[in-house]
């Protein structure tokens, strides 16, 4: 193949990452909601005629998740119940408003679990990665990986990419 990656087991190809795995195992421990593994086997048929209804030109591929899921043990119960009130040096954690994918009070309820030492930066923008999208952002993020320095807690990046407030 013609992917850069190396030679696998059995000559397949490897891949240069591991980006797709990791995004398949990080949406299945976040999803609180996602069907167990006796549900689907019972289930699946019913599951696949109802996408296939919501939307004939994508049902069954927004199907695909869910069945990748399959046998996943639920990440989310772990992640909400025990980690709680870490002892670690500050973290920073990011959230943007307009995120399709990840709510902004996911973030604020990670913080509130995760205890003092967890600074939210609110970031007023769209889009799925607030890092990529405002300079704002960026420059805080920055700051904080390169020099330690944290924003204040209740920092904000307005619409403005450019501006703080």
């Amino acid at each position: 193949g013609t992917g850069g990656g190396g030679a696998g087991v059995a000559g397949e190809e490897v891949p240069m990452d591991n980006m797709s795995a990791a995004l398949m195992a990080v949406n299945c421990a976040d999803d609180p909601d996602r069907p167990g593994a006796a549900r689907i086997e019972k289930e699946v048929g019913r599951l696949q005629e109802e996408f296939e209804e919501a939307s004939p030109v994508f049902g069954k591929s927004m199907l695909m998740p869910v069945l990748l899921c399959f046998g996943r043990p639920p990440g989310t119960r772990y992640i909400r119940e025990d980690v709680r009130d870490l002892k670690s040096p500050k973290l920073l954690l990011v959230g943007t408003r307009g995120d399709p994918a990840t709510p902004y009070r996911w973030t604020e309820e990670t913080a509130r679990r995760l205890g003092p030492q967890a600074v939210v930066l609110d970031n007023k923008g769209d889009g799925h990665t607030g890092y990529l999208g405002s300079k704002c952002v960026q420059d805080k993020v920055d700051g904080f990986l390169l020099y330690g320095e944290m924003p204040k807690s209740g920092s904000s990046c307005g619409l403005d990419s450019r501006t703080a407030e």
